[in-house]
């Protein structure tokens, strides 16, 4: 007897042990991770000696561990009532096995199960759960959710609809040193930004103040110096409304400008300490094209470094301000294919239409059209063509091959301005008016970046100016050929530090002398520009820059005046304080 009840008690073992394994490997949620686990879990009492297999078999029914699956790994389409469903069904029907077992013959046991498995076999492997079925036609499909801890779906949370565009927004080629001049130039070498990958609305800004100190010391006994201690600064508030559907786009930009009086311009006099700087619409679709229209600046050709920075003292130069020379000249400005790169200041009624095309990842091309009036309102008191209303037409392309530690940038222009009244003959009779202004030129920059630790890059510019007053005859004064040659480097001394230095030589010859026929010479004028930087960012968000700049003009009228060749130094040292939003 004693064999016999060792058999049964084996059996019995066996039952317990393996009547579970059937039943979860039957639920369809858990086919393969339930047999898996019934193949691991094998009853160790198979082995072990007849006097201690009750014991084994006890104590292996209240260890063994079976797999179950996670609600998450459920392929259901709603994401979790599968998951309910099998575990329900899972514990139902272990519970129901267990009170089942207990009553049931070895002998049945064991054929119900070589039953089972011959079905599951014929079967075949059973699908964790039904395919979603496909959506409705014309109807786009509901997004996927994703559930946590078996229960209830949870959406995923919407990007906001507001988004910050700091200058790291655009996730392109290296742009130069981080916190450097390439690094911060507004065109971002031609790249798409502000850059969206949703729909939404962009803001950014920036502000900045300059406090410093200026003189000219004029070697000419019979000029005045000057010499001026100053404070400036701006602040643009940038909103960029965004539609986007893949890679196509629609997007709007405007810049709202807070003036404190820059030395170098009239927006406190003539437009008060409000105004605008880009506004303008552009489609397209992200690194292939775009047509931009309304009010921004051009692509960047001639890059000036650290120092020379728009509105700054040390960008005008040493010019005279107004004090009195006999031939009337003035410093040239420097020439960097810049007739028609920045913002339109004729008027609000003049503005730019570009077309950008993106050729590869590093090859890109910007062709850009300007068109608009300055006035359309007749100044009976005013007969100087040269003052009066214009129109403004021109063109301007530029491209550029961006590798990254290497850029190559050229661009051309021309631009035409006429006069938008009519004028009367000597017989009183209506006429288009002869007066044009015409300017063009080239220009072209190759530029390296070793990052971290320096970028530099050299420039060359040339451009020429024609204009003719009403009766078709040349304005000598206003007919000149200029270029510009220089170059900048910019050093990273430490993590935060910045040292950068430039320097640029414009020249510029009118056709004043050659115009009176009377073999004298041309007014010639001269200018030297140069600069050190220093800047330390703060933070991570302050840029703290000391510039000082050494600048000289050069004079030599016509031999038609009686006047000798005289100069002007300047020297200035400011500190910029800015902030990038």
């Amino acid at each position: 007897m004693r064999p016999t009840r060792s058999r049964s008690t084996l059996w019995f073992a066996a039952l317990v042990l393996v009547t579970p394994c059937l039943f979860l490997i039957a639920s369809p949620a858990v086919a393969k991770p339930a047999a898996k686990a019934a193949k691991k879990h094998k009853p160790a009492a198979a082995s072990a000696k007849s006097g201690d297999r009750e014991d084994a078999a006890k104590k292996e029914e209240s260890t063994a561990s079976y797999e179950t699956p996670s609600p998450a790994a459920a392929e259901s389409p709603s994401g979790t009532a599968g998951d309910s469903t099998a575990t329900a069904t899972s514990t139902d029907t272990s519970t129901s096995t267990s009170t089942d077992t207990s009553t049931s013959t070895s002998t049945g046991t064991s054929t119900d199960t070589d039953k089972e498995k011959e079905a599951e076999k014929a079967e075949g492997p059973r699908p964790l759960a039904e395919a979603p079925a496909p959506p409705p036609p014309k109807e786009e499909p509901i997004p996927a959710t994703v559930a946590t801890g078996g229960t209830t779906p949870v959406a995923e949370t919407p990007a906001p609809y507001v988004e910050h565009l700091g200058p790291k927004s655009f996730p392109g080629r290296l742009r130069g040193l981080y916190g450097g001049s390439l690094w911060l130039e507004p065109s971002f070498n031609g790249l798409q930004w502000p850059f969206m990958a949703r729909t939404g609305v962009g803001a950014s800004g920036v502000f900045w103040t300059d406090s410093g100190y200026m003189t000219i010391i004029r070697d000419d006994k019979t000029m005045a110096n000057t010499r001026t201690w100053f404070q400036q600064g701006r602040g643009v508030l940038r909103l960029t409304p965004t539609y986007v559907r893949d890679r196509f786009f629609i997007q709007g930009q405007a810049e709202l400008v807070g003036n404190q009086c820059q030395a170098v311009s009239n927006v406190c006099t003539s437009s008060g300490t409000f105004s605008t700087d880009d506004l303008w619409i552009r489609v397209g679709k992200w690194n292939s094209w775009d047509i931009k229209v309304g009010r921004f600046e051009a692509w960047e050709i001639y890059h000036l470094g650290m120092g020379m920075d728009m509105y700054t003292l040390e960008r005008a130069g040493a010019l005279q301000y107004g004090v009195p020379n006999k031939p009337n000249l003035e410093a040239p400005s420097f020439y960097g294919v810049n007739y028609m790169h920045d913002r339109p200041t004729q008027g609000l009624g003049v503005g730019y239409a570009a077309l950008h095309a993106y050729f590869t990842e590093a090859l890109r091309m910007e062709l850009l059209g300007e068109l608009g009036t300055d006035s359309i309102r007749y100044d009976s008191s005013n007969t100087d063509p040269t003052t009066t209303g214009h129109s403004y037409t021109g063109v301007r392309p530029a491209i550029i091959y961006d590798a990254g530690w290497m850029k190559f940038k050229a661009g051309a222009e021309y631009e035409l301005r006429t006069a938008a009244m009519q004028v009367y003959d000597s017989s009183g009779n209506k006429q288009d008016s002869s007066y044009y202004r015409s300017r063009y030129g080239v220009g072209a920059a190759l530029q390296f970046v070793v990052d971290p630790i320096i970028e530099l890059g050299v420039n060359f510019a040339y451009g020429k100016q024609h204009e003719v007053d009403s009766d078709g005859n040349d304005i000598p004064a206003n007919c000149y050929s200029t270029y510009t040659v220089g170059g900048f480097a910019n050093l990273r001394l430490a993590d935060l530090w910045l040292a950068g230095i430039g320097a640029n030589l414009t020249g510029q010859t009118d056709s004043y002398g050659s115009s009176a026929g009377n073999g004298a010479t041309n007014d010639f004028t001269q200018h030297v520009q140069t600069f050190l930087a220093l800047q330390y960012l703060l933070a991570g968000q302050l840029f703290i820059r000391g510039v000082v700049a050494w600048e000289r003009a050069d004079f030599k009228p016509s031999n038609d005046f009686d006047v000798s060749i005289w100069s002007n130094y300047m020297y200035s040292a400011r500190i910029r304080l800015m902030y990038l939003y």
